[in-house]
């Protein structure tokens, strides 16, 4: 025994390099998967190109051009993080476009050494800390988003940041107004967390249940939470007012929107889709983890309960919302991680005669992690090829496309990407207009599919000829079906709909990119139709 508890360290050095080596891989690739990857990463290019071509000479120039960048930011609904990223044409230029890998991937390493402290802190113990550190370094989810060019991971670090200065004093100190502004910098890189002052509300809950008096709603301390929902929605309107008042337009116009759509969208069903992901995404022994924790609410460990707490309460929120995205866990994922490790050290103080089957259990959900993680970390999307197939052959191409915030990425003359419409008429006039090419990719399944439910086939007419009856130029693999369940599952709608569309995937074809010759598919149209 004492010559294992020797190797432990050794143990815990060998996961951290395989972690680290997993999350930085290839991580200055311009690899991208997502629509929005290429809507953040590709917005305000022909201004940036301008900037790169034209540098400031004095700092008032400079001054006028960061107030210029700073005003189209906030013109988004995730102001922040747009900032950030037109900021690599002063550190990188203009086409840098792995410069939000890079960033997500330092939050990601950031977040993982906060939790370790953060556990250390407020759970006081050194193996609950370790192993939560361990976890969410291993995490397939945590190591996902922290290889997108995605604002998840950068919103992560903040929210981490501000529940860790929240609970570092109980009185209103310096601490608790930082962490309020944090707080709002997490709702301006993502809108939807406009909840945030919930979750300090949820804070003080477990505090009072964790007192030594007995709980009610008077011993909540009310009084904080109102003070620090001023602080945090007053940062929020303050920038908000900014340029007229651009930013609070943008953001309640899109939270408006969201609201309209999930009204035609509720599913009972649907609130299995969070539960769903922890199983599917992160491994079952790390699902059986995590989901352990609801044997200690009959116990009554409300301080151990709370990392847990703050899980279900994203996931409960959530599953309101029209899109059930796996994304949106990403700022609890640390909570996650803790909670996992709580029910651990749990199981392994309560069964003390089992321990070499609960050691097991958690080799097992390491190596599944492992597994998951690697996964992700070796695949790669076709975009890029799929262009270049393209350009390589025909440098004046025209290319219709159903990912052309992506796509435009790879082209010199972004015009050159067109949108694929939704009817014939419109895909005839482009074809008038020059364009010669069709590129049909996965995103197709999310917004043209004929009965308007994401990954339900089959798609629009001409789509669906393009899939059955032409013969593509080129087939590219594309996503793999890890990568291809979490693109699916990143825009889930309906849940039987998306497993149904993940089970029923003949020679994984829906995860392939085609392309045709849009003569051809026209054609075949035409003829379908005399």
């Amino acid at each position: 025994m004492v010559k294992l508890k020797t190797l432990i360290p050794w143990f815990i050095g060998v996961l951290v390099l395989i972690g680290m080596a997993i999350r930085l891989y290839h991580i200055t690739a311009n690899q991208f998967l997502f629509y929005d990857e290429g809507m953040y990463i590709g917005y305000n290019r022909a201004f940036l190109d301008l900037v790169a071509n034209n540098p400031a000479h004095n700092l008032g120039e400079l001054a006028i051009i960061l107030g210029l960048i700073l005003k189209a930011a906030l013109s988004t609904p995730k102001a922040l993080w747009f900032l950030i990223l037109n900021l690599r044409v002063f550190i990188l230029g203009t086409e840098a476009w792995y410069f939000a890998r890079l960033v997500s991937a330092i939050s990601g390493l950031a977040t993982v050494v906060l939790i370790y402290f953060w556990a250390l802190r407020f759970l006081q113990s050194k193996r609950i800390a370790v192993l939560s550190a361990l976890t969410l370094l291993l995490l397939p989810s945590h190591v996902f988003y922290s290889r997108l060019g995605m604002q998840e991971s950068f919103s992560t670090v903040l929210f981490l940041s501000a529940i860790f200065l929240y609970m570092l004093n109980s009185r209103l100190s310096w601490s608790f107004f930082v962490s309020a502004f944090l707080l709002a910098c997490v709702y301006l890189t993502n809108y939807r967390m406009i909840i945030g002052p919930v979750f300090i509300a949820l804070i003080e809950g477990f505090h009072a249940l964790d007192g030594k008096a007995p709980f009610s709603f008077k011993s909540i301390k009310w009084q904080k939470i109102a003070i620090y929902a001023a602080v945090f929605y007053g940062v929020v309107f303050l920038v908000g007012c900014l340029f007229g008042g651009i930013n609070l337009y943008v953001n309640f116009a899109w939270m408006f929107h969201q609201a309209q759509d999930a009204g035609g969208k509720f599913n009972p069903i649907n609130f299995l889709s969070y539960p769903y992901y922890t199983f599917s995404l992160e491994g079952f022994f790390f699902a059986c983890f995590f989901w352990w924790n609801l044997a200690l609410i009959k116990e009554k460990k409300y301080a151990k309960l709370l990392p847990f707490g703050m899980v279900a309460l994203q996931m409960l929120g959530f599953s309101l919302a029209a899109e059930k995205g796996a994304r949106y866990l990403c700022v609890v994922l640390p909570f996650m991680a803790v909670a996992a490790a709580v029910a651990i050290d749990d199981c392994w103080e309560r069964f003390k005669n089992y321990r070499t089957w609960i050691a097991t259990a958690v080799g097992l959900g390491l190596c599944m992690m492992i597994y998951f993680s690697v996964s992700l970390s070796l695949a790669t999307t076709d975009y890029e090829n799929a262009v270049h197939f393209v350009t390589d052959n025909d440098p004046d191409a025209v290319i219709v496309t159903t990912q052309p915030l992506v796509e435009a990425l790879y082209m010199q003359d972004e015009h050159r990407i067109v949108p694929c419409p939704n009817d014939l008429q419109s895909l005839i006039d482009l074809y008038k207009k020059g364009a010669r090419y069709l590129i049909l990719d996965p995103q197709a399944y999310i917004s043209w599919d004929v009965n308007g439910r994401r990954f339900s086939p089959p798609l629009y007419d001409f789509l669906e000829t393009a899939l059955k009856q032409v013969h593509p130029l080129q087939v590219f693999p594309h996503l793999n079906k890890i990568l291809l369940k979490r693109f699916v599952l990143d825009h889930n709608e309906q849940i039987l709909d998306s497993i149904h569309f993940l089970s029923n995937n003949p020679n994984d074809d829906y995860g392939k990119i085609r392309l045709y010759d849009l003569g051809a598919v026209l054609k075949m149209c035409y003829n379908n139709q005399s």
